[in-house]
């Protein structure tokens, strides 16, 4: 299916790997330019590459031309999101290399895991930042510019523990749920210019994040990652966790213009996991 995103320009954050990486690369293959960050510089450098790479190959059919500007398509910087001012070296950022931000995806890593009574004020904090501010300076500074041109896209990763929580991840939890809030409230203030705001709610995608948290499970209980990973699937109606590559194709579909109708949505990605109506 052609999307009808070829020439739009999307930032998508936490991009070096995961989940973040899966969608940069859907987004690519739909013709968008694509500008990811990440923290660490090794990482963004392996990113890059592989992504520039992506995008010569899919170029091949252009002239010679085409194929030299072909890397130019994909862009991106290492910065820590959470620190003061990244948002705005972000924003300068984006804007020097493309000129515009169709399309933001936003995404952050998730916070170490604690019970509700068990995290301090130091942990809480922390994710506020973490989660909610660096979701909402982005898209204050990103959105203003989609409403005057008449088109724009806001996705937001959040979690499936946003409809039901999970055991031993309170700050992720509570501050996901704020993100849904200010996701939910901005999609009715810009919906008349043309801009469209959802988040997207991972269940069990295969990542390295799962297994961290399926790791540290198994140590909480005295099993082994095997185990936890094996018992994880079972309890998944589809019997497997889910592709990243599942995940990027339907934040490429919201971003597209095929998906014009729908805004404030929460859309879970979970192969049926979650149990609520």
């Amino acid at each position: 299916m052609n999307l009808h995103l070829e020439g739009r320009s999307a930032l998508v954050c936490a991009s070096t790997r995961g989940l973040g990486f899966a969608t940069a690369q859907a987004l690519l293959r739909e013709g968008v330019q694509v500008f990811i960050c990440g923290r660490n510089p090794k990482d963004l450098e392996v990113a890059l590459g592989k992504l520039r790479q992506e995008a010569r190959d899919l170029d091949k059919g252009m002239d010679h031309k085409g194929r030299d500007k072909a890397p130019d398509r994909v862009q991106g910087i290492s910065l820590d999101l959470t620190k003061r001012g990244a948002t705005e070296s972000l924003a300068e950022e984006v804007e020097r290399a493309f000129g515009k931000v169709d399309i933001l995806v936003n995404n952050v890593g998730g916070p170490s895991p604690s019970s509700a009574l068990g995290t301090s004020d130091e942990q809480w904090q922390l994710g506020f930042e973490q989660l909610f501010m660096t979701t909402a300076r982005l898209t204050q500074s990103m959105v203003p510019p989609m409403r005057q041109r008449g088109f724009g896209r806001v996705i937001t990763i959040t979690s499936i523990s946003v409809v039901e929580p999970i055991e031993h991840l309170v700050v992720s939890t509570a501050m996901r749920q704020a993100v849904t809030g200010f996701s939910k409230t901005l999609a009715s203030e810009v919906a008349r210019d043309g801009v469209t705001v959802n988040t997207v709610l991972p269940g069990v995608i295969h990542t390295q994040r799962i297994e961290d948290l399926r790791k540290a499970r198994a140590d909480r209980l005295g099993s082994t990652l095997s185990q936890e990973m094996s018992l994880t699937a079972e309890s998944i109606p589809m019997g497997r966790l889910g592709r990243p590559e599942e995940f990027g194709a339907v934040v490429a579909f919201l971003a597209s213009p095929l998906a014009s109708y729908i805004t404030g949505c929460m859309i879970p990605i979970d192969g049926g996991l979650r149990r609520g109506l």
